[in-house]
């Protein structure tokens, strides 16, 4: 997790607090987000993958904390370091995340008290790398869609996320590095298996393998699993990885 001074705490601060505001913005579900919530089940790749992109130009929600009589503290919000964000931070399978919100009503079902505030999902990304791992909950309690590390590093500089399993050249170059470890391994696909998991499921040949063999065959596919695992590459791009070996001759 990277670590920052309090320095650098309080210009990330000042830059939250310095969000346009914009006067026909009512914490309204926004029209990519809306659809992008209806593209597939709760926390599906589909649906994953349309909001990360709806987020690219749509702000999303965040709580903001009620300022403090300046009189007794001596400073206003967004003054001196003062964050006026309210970050949540939710614990979830994938560990800690910051909350975050497609509207105003959905904060509300959360936390009927708190207070919305939009903001860019950039600046919230940046927030997120220093303060959750790169980690984000969205409409915690109801959907509880996680937005991986990946994808939060992406949109915080400005690129457009490309998913692991969506990455086709990630996946050859991880086919040819499986079965220069192990020949058996004939095949490899990597899907989103929800949580921030991705799922690279190995295809093991078994023609040729007499049944005596078979144990120094698993011997050979876990020290291929153990190579894969630590490709920069794939790690880069996979927060969690989940690895699923399999007979057969092809993915299907």
């Amino acid at each position: 997790m990277v670590r920052i001074g309090e320095e650098q705490k309080n210009r990330l601060a000042q830059r939250l607090a310095m969000a346009s505001h914009n006067r026909e913005d009512s914490g309204q579900l926004l029209d990519s987000t809306a659809r992008a919530l209806q593209s597939g089940e709760d926390g599906s790749a589909s649906q994953l993958e349309a909001l990360v992109h709806a987020f690219e130009n749509e702000r999303v929600i965040v709580p903001i904390r009620v300022e403090e009589d300046p009189r007794v503290t001596g400073i206003h919000a967004g003054e001196a370091g003062h964050d006026p964000v309210g970050f949540i931070r939710v614990e979830t399978v994938a560990g800690p995340a910051i909350a975050t919100f497609t509207s105003a009503q959905s904060l509300s079902a959360y936390d009927s008290n708190a207070r919305p505030m939009a903001l860019s999902f950039r600046r919230l990304a940046l927030a997120a790398l220093v303060e959750s791992a790169g980690k984000v909950i969205v409409d915690p309690g109801s959907r509880d869609i996680l937005i991986p590390r990946s994808a939060t590093s992406a949109l915080a500089q400005g690129d457009h996320w490309l998913p692991a399993w969506k990455d086709q050249e990630l996946r050859e170059l991880l086919v040819r590095q499986a079965q220069d470890e192990c020949s058996s391994i004939t095949d490899l696909n990597i899907e989103y298996a929800g949580m921030g998991v991705c799922r690279v499921s190995l295809v093991i040949d078994p023609q040729g393998v007499e049944e005596a063999d078979r144990a120094q065959l698993r011997e050979r596919v876990l020290h291929a699993i153990d190579v894969l695992n630590s490709n920069k590459r794939l790690r880069a791009v996979a927060d969690d990885i989940q690895w699923v070996p399999r007979w057969g001759t092809t993915v299907g």
